[in-house]
This record gives structure tokens, sequence and C-alpha cells, in this order.
């Protein structure tokens, strides 16, 4: 009897700590919103989408739909974000002040748990059952690595962790021979934000590999929900909506941290400014049909990283490159580092050097990102920068593509 109450500890323990983990994790995000940054893109573009939503539940473009800049991203986060802001309202918080960012901050990092959650749950079904310190380790890469701190709170993009949470979902679902459903989680990702359209490619050549009919619901079931998701908002307010989803990008110049500044003043820049989704969508469809072609085809931790890999691409060859955009190269890459088991230790060192590889990236582009840089520095950042990247990829495409060939795990 004595040891009973001890045993009942013990058993409550591990969730008890979770518990405080949890905790200690949204406080520290919480604490982030009081850091003295300039107005990130939360403040900037999310919120005044949100406020416009709470007013008219279909027209979150219309703060800023005719600017040269607007919320270029779909509607998915400023639904929880237009909830977040009446419950700020009802406790009298100053919508424009370190408190409400704190509170933002704080609430969506539980996405960021969720998509590490999803990471876990990758590195288990390549590696087996994770021992309470493995578990840790990944939880640790997934959710403290310095580009995750980067984009969600230096530069505010709320709705990246919802995205890569919900490819890494989709990724699962379809290994699981689920194509509707991981479409479904596709296109939710893609209302989430718009560049998530480039994982469609090394999804569906994966469920290719195992079935045509896969690929063709995957792609049905992906179009399907984005177009029922965008419908109601394109239809009550198409202008903004074509305009901050669609034809503003057509009009931005060749901006920082890409390697297309070194076309500055020269005939290719005009190509660069209206056709690097071109060269984009190339590399993302040659790396993953490289990738496909494989002994196994896309399974296993292979697929993960083709998805990193399709990532790296749009921040290997967009016009403009911000910090934020290595966020989904970052935890696709790691995760794909993390599940790969059994691997020689040049090989697990050769994976580290990729991932680190992504994050100094992402640091570096701080460079560019800064106001006034010299028009050379920025130059020299970007190609830098995509030298470094480059090797990152080429790691990634070389080791995925020479693994043992494997099944599909369960």
């Amino acid at each position: 009897r004595k040891l009973t109450p001890m045993l009942h500890l013990r058993m409550r323990l591990p969730g008890t700590v979770r518990s405080v983990c949890v905790m200690a994790y949204l406080l520290a995000w919480f604490g982030v919103g009081f850091l003295p940054l300039n107005g990130t893109d939360v403040d900037q573009f999310f919120r005044p989408s949100a406020e416009a939503m709470i007013h008219d539940p279909l027209s979150p473009y219309v703060a800023a739909g005719h600017s040269a800049y607007p919320n270029a991203n779909g509607p998915l986060a400023l639904l929880p974000l237009a909830l977040l802001l009446e419950v700020e309202r009802a406790l009298g918080v100053t919508p424009s002040g370190h408190l409400a960012r704190a509170i933002t901050l704080a609430a969506f990092s539980v996405f960021i748990l969720l998509m590490a959650r999803e990471g876990v749950r990758v590195v288990e079904r390549a590696r087996g059952s994770l021992s309470g310190r493995e578990r840790l380790v990944v939880y640790g890469v997934l959710t403290l690595g310095p580009t995750i701190w980067q984009g969600n709170g230096g530069y505010g993009h709320i709705e990246q962790p919802i995205e890569t949470w919900l490819i890494l979902l989709g990724a699962r679902w379809l290994l699981d021979e689920r194509p509707l459903a991981a479409g479904l989680a596709v296109g939710l990702a893609v209302l989430a934000r718009s560049p998530a359209v480039l994982f469609l490619v090394p999804l569906t050549l994966a469920a290719r590999h195992h079935r045509v009919r896969d690929a063709a619901l995957l792609v049905v079931s992906a179009a399907a929900t984005g177009l029922a998701g965008i419908l109601p908002f394109l239809l009550a307010d198409r202008v903004d909506v074509v305009h901050s989803l669609v034809t503003y990008r057509g009009s931005l110049l060749v901006g920082v941290g890409s390697i297309w500044t070194l076309a500055r003043g020269t005939a290719l820049e005009s190509f660069a400014q209206h056709a690097d989704v071109v060269f984009i969508l190339a590399v993302v469809t040659a790396s993953s049909a490289w990738l496909s072609r494989r002994s196994g085809g896309l399974v296993g931790s292979r697929l993960y990283a083709a998805l990193a890999l399709a990532a790296a691409a749009f921040a290997l060859l967009a016009k403009t490159v911000w910090p934020y955009y290595f966020f989904e190269v970052y935890v696709l890459a790691s995760t794909w580092a993390l599940a790969r088991a059994g691997a020689e230790p040049v090989d697990v060192a050769r994976r580290w050097l990729a991932v680190a590889l992504v994050a100094v990236n992402a640091l570096l582009a701080e460079v560019g990102a800064t106001p006034g840089v010299p028009v050379a520095v920025d130059r020299l950042e970007g190609a830098v920068g995509f030298l470094l990247l480059g090797a990152a990829a080429w790691i990634m495409l070389r080791l995925a593509g020479s693994q043992p060939a494997v099944k599909p795990d369960r």
C-alpha cells in the first residue's frame, strides 16, 4: 500500500512533464511578443485582414487589396486569428500593442506543437518507437530550431506552422493509402499559404507510384478543397482576392536576397520578374521525378526529402527571398534527417550538414532584408545564399536518391 501512491505518481509524471513543457513553450512565445521588433507581418498584414473579416467575414482582403504588397496568403489562418481578436477585444487588449502580439504568438504556437507532433510520427514510422530522450530530441529540433523562431516570431508568419503541419499530415495519409484525406490536407495547406501548391508535385508522384487512381484522387481532392475554401471570398470580393493572391506578384520587381539580383539591369531582369515561378516549378518537378524513379519510389523518408527540396526550390529561385522562406525547408529537411534510421555516421553528418546550411542561410538572409543595405552587399548575399542552399539541396538529393529501397511503413 505504501508503494502504490509512488507508483501512481511515476505513472502520472510523464504527462505532468509534458504539460509543464507545453506551458513553458507557450509562455516563451508569449514573451517573444514583447521583444522590441518593428511591425511584423502579423501586425501589418494578418491582423488587419482578420479585423476586416470581423466586420465582413468574406472580405478579409479589403484591408490591403489594392496595395502593391497585399496579404498574399489564403484565408485559413485568418479564421482562428479573427476569433482570437474577438477574445482580445472582450478582454480590452489594445489591438496594436505588444500584448496583442504576444497573445497571438502564444496562441498560434500550438500549431508548431502540432507540426512537431506530426514530425515525431514520421520519425517513429521510420525508426520504431522512440525512447523518452529520443522523443525529446525530435521535439527540440522541430520546435526550438532558430529558423522556426526567426520566421514565426521575427516575421510573424503564423500561417507557416499550419501549412507545414497539414503537409506532414497529408504525406502521412498518403503513405497510409488515403489519397482523398491527403488531398484535403494539401488543399487546406494551400489555403493557409499559397506556395504550398508546390508540394502537390512530389505528393502526386508518390501517389502515382502506387496507383494512377490515387494520384487522380489526391489532385481532385486538393483542388476541390482549395476551390471550396476560396470560392466564397472570390464571389464576395473578386477584385481584391485576385489581386492579393494572383496578379499583384507580376508587378513586383526583383527584390532582396535572391540570385536574380545579379540580373538587375540586364535583359534577364524582366524575365525573372514575370517567370521565376517557371524555374521554381521546373526544379521541383525535376527533383521529385528523379527521386520517384529511384528504387522503391517516393516512400519512407525519401518522400520528406522530396518535400524539403520542393520548399528549397522556392527559396532558391524566387525573385525575392525573405528569411522566413526557409521555415518549411528547415522543418521538412530536419524531419527527413531524423527519419533516416540505420545510416552510416558519415551519412548522418551529411544530413545534418544540409539542415545546418538551411538554418545558416536563413540567418544570412537577414543581410539582404536589412533596410538600406548596399546593392553590392545584397547581390553578394543572394549569390552566397544560393550556393549554400544549393549545396544543402544537392546533399539531400544525393543521399535520398541513394538510400536503400524501402517498403511503405505502417
